[in-house]
């Protein structure tokens, strides 16, 4: 189980490496995906709650929301000062969609079937 919970830490911290890459990236880089930009939040949100949640399984879920959401924010407000990027309220507010989604309907699941009690 040990094994499992670090191998889960490394994937959880190259996803947020990965998503800060692709976030900072300037659009002409090619590195953003051509789909809706607030359902791609809300899925990378989501996704980054399920990893948080795989990478800390004892960790208390307010603070693993309340960290995404800094998280997310923080991305935004360095996006603010990127000349080639903008600081989008609607894009932190899909991001806490995407981990609220993430911790009020599948994060029960996911605890009782693959996290240690």
């Amino acid at each position: 189980m040990v094994q499992t919970i670090w191998l889960n830490k490394i994937i959880f911290y190259l996803a947020v490496i990965a998503g800060c890459i692709i976030a900072f990236a300037p659009a002409q880089a090619g590195l953003q995906p051509q789909l809706n930009d607030k359902l791609l939040h809300c899925t990378g949100f989501f996704i980054m709650g399920l990893l948080s949640h795989l990478a800390h399984p004892r960790a208390n879920q307010y603070l693993l929301i309340f960290a995404l959401t800094l998280l997310g924010s923080s991305i935004e407000v360095v996006q603010a000062y990127l000349p080639y990027r903008t600081f989008s309220f609607w894009d932190m507010l899909a991001d806490v969609g995407g981990i609220i989604a993430y911790f009020l309907i599948f994060s029960h699941f996911v605890k009782g079937k693959f996290l240690p009690d």
